[in-house]
């Protein structure tokens, strides 16, 4: 119940936002949340990050936001360049254990590229421009439809008929049923987009994007839960009620953001 209570009240905001006419509060909406699943990622790698490092990988994660709101993405492999030289620097005084070294300037670096360098491409399809009438809002809107609806129909159909175990040792209450069903959400809601709100969406292309979308939701949902249990943590934070934390949202997510830009960028000019 607490999921449908979150998304009840949550989803008008975010389709609001999406579609008014300036896109500074989807963007700075976007940014919160970015920069704060990347402190949740610093809060799971625990002992492997300390307040410098989280503060630096903070920084860098704002940055990489500002860069694909600007339109700058040049600037990202220098804002990466100075996140490791920052980050070794560290290191020089922070770390007298030097076999622990590698991991803890690993990781936090790690956290901001999977984090913020892929869910930045949430921002970067905010700020397409196109002949194409608010394509960016189209793109958002498809975006979330195609994982929220993925993530509601996995989530019932393996509550009501899942049986096998889809990666039971990383995710125990996963099912290959809930993965399908999911499927055939992500596959209903991309073609629904096509007859409802976006047209310019092929058909042809409408099933097999949602499929595709659908089949790196699970694979990202999988990453971080593996990367939770790895942690031995069960959700990467309490923020939204029903639903753990950002970075627990954010799984799918960051997957396909990439994704769908590169789609955009190829087929909707």
């Amino acid at each position: 119940m607490k999921r449908v209570l979150t998304a009840i009240v949550f989803l008008p905001i975010l389709f609001y936002l999406i579609w008014i006419q300036g896109p500074l509060p989807f963007v700075f909406l976007a940014t919160i949340a970015i920069v704060l699943g990347v402190y949740e990622f610093s809060t799971l790698a625990g002992t492997y990050t300390d307040w410098p490092s989280r503060a630096l990988s903070l920084l860098a994660a704002a940055s990489i936001c500002v860069a694909s709101y600007s339109g700058h993405l040049q600037w990202l492999a220098g804002i990466i360049a100075l996140l490791v030289i920052g980050e070794l620097i560290l290191k020089l005084w922070r770390e007298p254990d030097l076999q622990r070294v590698l991991p803890t300037s690993a990781v936090p670096v790690f956290g901001v590229l999977y984090v913020a360098g892929l869910g930045a491409f949430i921002i970067s399809l905010r700020m397409i421009e196109s002949d194409i009438p608010m394509l960016a809002a189209k793109l958002l809107t498809l975006f979330f439809v195609v994982v929220f609806a993925g993530d509601t129909l996995a989530y019932y159909t393996g509550r009501t008929i899942g049986r096998h175990k889809l990666a039971p040792h990383i995710s125990p209450g996963k099912t290959v049923e809930g993965a399908i069903g999911g499927l055939v959400g992500n596959a209903l809601a991309a073609v629904i987009a096509h007859y409802t709100f976006f047209p310019e969406l092929p058909l042809a292309h409408a099933i097999p994007l949602g499929l595709v979308m659908g089949t790196f939701g699970v694979l990202g949902d999988l990453a971080e839960s593996m990367l939770k249990r790895g942690a031995h943590i069960k959700d990467a934070g309490k923020l939204i009620p029903g639903h753990g934390g950002l970075l627990d949202r954010l799984d799918s997510m960051v997957f396909n953001a990439p994704i769908l830009y590169y789609y955009s960028q190829s087929f909707l000019r």
